[in-house]
């Protein structure tokens, strides 16, 4: 007999709890859910900006005259005297000319017309002559791109002002009996020339593809949707306000790892704001190495994993619910790196600051995402690192500390990004196979003679070897730790020899600290984009003239307050909906025997999405986008989907729904776009592997079902 618990992911037996019908609150949260992810889309497939070009020259400045001639039209098309000379040859146009309704001639492209999503639409008032002019413009911008010089976003923009501007006269003399209809058509094809010339950054025109992204965006929805189904049911279901129960103690370790990250990241906001109000290096460097806090928080983060571990062997789990409870808890803050990819950008570019401001901003703003995605690596590979330790910790310690060396060299020698990245992780495996060891209380020389050597090697090396002193958001350092590993390592050798010098200090520090460490665990998300918005209130602030009235213009300028809410609304939503309330722990027991085969490939397939959308959005959001993560290409989209795809699978195997057939679906679906539109033989293989798992993981939930029906 078929039963309801065939075709659903609740346990035979199980009785759903009675639910509260709330459809408008749904619907809007769906709605709200549908525009985020339509907005993610259209704004992550923005090309990143162009650098500075040279004054045009050759070829490029006949088409920056041609253009200028376009968008002053008179009585002669002077533009086509003006067009270079291989312009038909390297687009393949064909240009003439036609008189406009205001009796101007103008040099035009004679196949185009008023582009919109339906096709070229002229309207009855007949808007043909200005857009095919517009189009010609837009063919002199192909071919500069073409010859090797794009010319500047302020050619574009003149392109788009001449055609407004022609279309709205065109109300006024051919009215058609509804001019204010005419006006109206007028300003919507004005709105969405300003929104497709933004979205390419007001360089050359492009085609964008649109079946690729809305396949994307879809995915995403997929996901976000299937993820968060257990979080609206919890909000639709009236149950019992349970008992207060006390908070456990939080561990010191989780405390120093929380404030260390926090003090990182205002330290090193305070310093480029420093930086950028006027601060000389030589004044910032000493506050570099006091805010440089990444090597204790790998320390203590390595505790805290090891201590995880060893809790989770003692509840009978294995390394698969070590890895999706303690990867579920740490990729689901990350999430919200997403959110400031998308919107920090925007409220930069409202909020006027200059472009190389921009770029430090992002740096900053990303930095954690990075040492989220090292430490990452480093709970996956502590049980490893642990058995290591337990068999020759001296030499662990030791080969990694050659390792970040051999590493650090090799990419002084290539020229490579790639060493930089291997130095950080071994740093942050480092940190952490220190902590696994135990330094007794009275063994303190040992720490002293490390501290001592710590000092005076970063000494030598930023004076003596060449280094720079900065050991925080220096320019052109590598992103994951912000600065090179070598001084970073001797730095740390420093900060946990002092660590160990002076234990119960630092105990009743952490516990004095706890309660606040608690809230910033309780809701990151709400409280990290709360702290941009007012970092960007404060960078904006730095660059505003000394006058008062030209704060009062700022402060009455729109745009201001749209930049500042960009991100204040989202905290508040965030907040509101997902981080007002503790989340429920599902202890290790609940699913030790959840999943079968299943779970232990959705905790491997979990893990590797999940690490390698991590870093490619990182990079591709700091301007990284034509390289690879172990041969992936680089796309927001593409990694987005893979980081939503190794959360949805984590969470299923520390929930107990890894074996759900609703999970394989979903995952197979999300690996359809990159194979349709792969071009690489490791995109076809990683996403061909993992919908081939999905196939048969959802053919296994069918066998027991058809056992059924044939037994009936």
């Amino acid at each position: 007999m078929i039963t309801p618990a065939t075709f659903t992911d609740h346990p035979p037996g199980a009785r759903p709890a009675p639910r509260v019908r709330r459809r408008l609150a749904t619907s809007a949260w769906l709605l709200v859910l549908s525009l985020a992810v339509l907005t993610f889309g259209f704004v992550a497939s923005r090309p990143h900006t162009p650098p500075d070009q040279r004054p045009p020259t050759g070829g490029a400045l006949a088409a920056q005259q041609a253009i200028e001639a376009l968008v002053h039209p008179g009585p002669q098309p002077t533009a086509l005297a003006l067009l270079p000379k291989d312009f038909t040859r390297v687009t393949g146009v064909v240009p003439g000319q036609m008189q406009a309704r205001d009796g101007t001639v103008r040099a035009v492209h004679v196949d185009g017309g008023c582009s919109t999503p339906w096709g070229d639409d002229n309207t009855k008032w007949d808007y043909a002559v200005p857009c095919k002019a517009h189009d010609l413009g837009y063919d002199l911008l192909r071919y500069a791109a073409a010859v090797g010089h794009p010319l500047g976003p302020d050619i574009r923009a003149a392109l788009d002002q001449r055609l407004s501007t022609d279309m709205h006269a065109t109300c006024g003399i051919n009215p058609m009996g509804s001019p204010r209809k005419c006006r109206l058509v007028a300003s919507l094809y004005s709105a969405g020339l300003v929104v497709n010339s933004w979205h390419q950054r007001w360089g050359p025109p492009v085609g964008d593809p649109i079946g690729p992204l809305l396949a994307g965006v879809a995915v995403i929805a997929c996901l976000l949707v299937f993820r968060l189904r257990g979080w609206l049911q919890q909000r639709h279901v009236r149950a019992p306000a349970p008992a207060p129960v006390a908070p456990a103690p939080l561990s010191p370790w989780v405390t120093l790892a929380v404030g260390s990250l926090v003090l990182l990241i205002l330290g090193e906001s305070a310093i480029a704001l420093a930086r950028w109000a006027g601060a000389g290096p030589e004044w910032l460097w000493p506050f570099t190495w006091l805010a440089q806090l990444a090597p204790v928080f790998f320390f203590a983060g390595g505790r805290a994993n090891a201590v995880g571990w060893c809790a989770t062997r003692d509840s009978g789990g294995g390394y698969r619910q070590y890895l999706a409870h303690r990867a579920s808890g740490l990729l689901r803050p990350a999430l919200i790196f997403v959110v400031v990819a998308l919107l920090v950008p925007l409220a930069l570019e409202l909020l006027g600051i200059p472009d190389g401001t921009n770029a430090a901003i992002m740096r900053i703003a990303l930095h954690p995402l990075w040492l989220v995605g090292v430490y990452l690596l480093t709970v996956v590979a502590t049980p490893l690192m642990l058995a290591l330790h337990r068999r020759a910790a001296v030499a662990s310690v030791a080969g990694l500390v050659v390792l970040v060396g051999l590493a650090e060299l090799a990419a002084h020698a290539l020229g490579s990004a790639v060493p930089h990245y291997l130095a950080a992780f071994a740093l942050a495996l480092l940190a952490q196979q220190v902590a696994f060891g135990r330094i007794r209380a009275t063994h303190r020389l040992v720490p002293a003679a490390v501290l001592a050597a710590g000092v005076t090697g970063l000494v030598l090396l930023t004076t003596v070897g060449g280094v720079s002193r900065d050991l925080l958001g220096a320019p052109g350092t590598p992103p994951a730790l912000s600065a090179p590993a070598l001084p970073v390592l001797l730095l740390g050798a420093a900060q946990i020899a002092l660590l160990g010098l002076a234990p119960k200090p630092i105990t009743q520090l952490a516990a004095r600290f706890a309660g606040a460490a608690r809230v910033a665990l309780r809701a990151p998300m709400s409280l990290y984009l709360g702290f941009l918005a007012t970092m960007l209130l404060v960078v904006a602030l730095v660059y505003l003239p000394d006058h008062p009235s030209a704060i009062l213009v700022w402060l009455a300028d729109p745009r201001t307050w749209v930049a500042l809410a960009l991100l204040a609304v989202p905290a508040v939503m965030v907040f509101w909906w997902f981080e007002r309330h503790p989340r429920r722990a599902v202890p290790v027991l609940d699913t030790l025997g959840a999943g079968g085969w299943q779970a232990h490939a959705a905790t491997v397939l979990g893990t590797g999405f999940a690490v390698v959308g991590l870093f490619g959005f990182a990079l591709t959001r700091l301007g990284g986008d034509h390289g690879t993560i172990v041969g992936l290409p680089v796309d927001p989209i593409q990694n987005l989907i893979q980081l939503l795809i190794g959360v949805f699978l984590l969470h299923t195997v520390r929930t107990g729904f890894s074996a759900a057939r609703s999970t394989w679906v979903v995952t197979g679906l999300a690996c359809l776009p990159a194979l349709l539109e792969a071009a690489d033989a490791v995109t076809m293989a990683v996403h061909g592997v993992t919908a081939l798992v999905a196939l048969v993981a959802v053919a296994s939930t069918l066998v027991p079902a058809k056992a059924v029906v044939q037994n009936t």
